[in-house]
C-alpha cells in the first residue's frame, strides 16, 4: 500500500500552519508578558554559572565558607529572562515538529474523504457515475463519516 501524505496539499498546509501560528504566538506572547511585566525584575543580574561543579561539591565538603569568586564564573551573569528564553525557544520549535508531523497526519483522515466526495461528485456531475447508484464510501480511519451518512441519506432520498 502506497502512502500518499499530501492528498489536499493547499488544505493539508493551511491546516498545519494554523496549529504552527498558534504556537508561535503563544511563544511570542510569553517571550512579551515576560519581558514587559517583569522589566525590572529582569534588568539585575541575578545568576552566574558555577565554574565546575564537581569542584565545588568536594571543595564544600572541605571548606563550607567558600568565596563566591572561586565558586561562580564571575566574567558573564544571567537574568532569568535570558535563562527561560532559549528553552522556550526550542520547546516551542519542538511542539512545532510535533504539529507537523502529526498534523499531517490528522489533515490526511479529513483531506482523503473530502478529495474523494469532491471527485466522485464531479464524476456525477460529468455522467461517469449514474446518481441513482452513487453512494459515498470511507475507510475506517477517516474522518467526516457523519457528512458522508447524511450525504448517502439525501441521494437515497432523491432516487426514490
Amino acid at each position: 500500500m502506497r502512502w500518499r501524505y499530501f492528498i489536499d496539499k493547499p488544505f493539508q498546509i493551511r491546516f498545519i500552519a494554523r496549529f504552527s501560528f498558534l504556537i508561535i504566538l503563544g511563544l511570542v506572547a510569553s517571550l512579551l508578558f515576560m519581558g514587559v511585566f517583569y522589566r525590572q525584575r529582569y534588568s539585575k543580574n541575578l545568576f552566574y554559572q558555577v565554574k565546575n561543579v564537581e569542584e565545588f561539591k568536594e571543595k564544600a565538603k572541605t571548606n563550607p565558607e567558600l568565596p563566591y569568586y572561586e565558586v561562580f564564573d564571575m566574567s558573564k551573569a544571567y537574568n532569568e529572562f535570558e535563562i527561560q528564553m532559549w528553552p522556550m525557544i526550542w520547546l516551542s520549535v519542538v511542539y512545532l515538529i510535533l504539529i507537523a508531523v502529526f498534523g499531517l497526519f490528522i489533515s490526511h483522515k479529513m483531506a482523503g474523504p473530502i478529495y474523494r466526495i469532491k471527485k466522485t461528485l464531479d464524476e456525477a456531475a460529468d455522467g461517469k457515475i449514474d446518481i441513482k447508484t452513487l453512494e459515498f464510501r470511507l475507510r475506517k480511519q477517516d474522518e467526516l463519516h457523519d457528512l458522508v451518512k447524511s450525504l448517502n441519506r439525501f441521494l437515497n432520498k432523491l432516487n426514490k
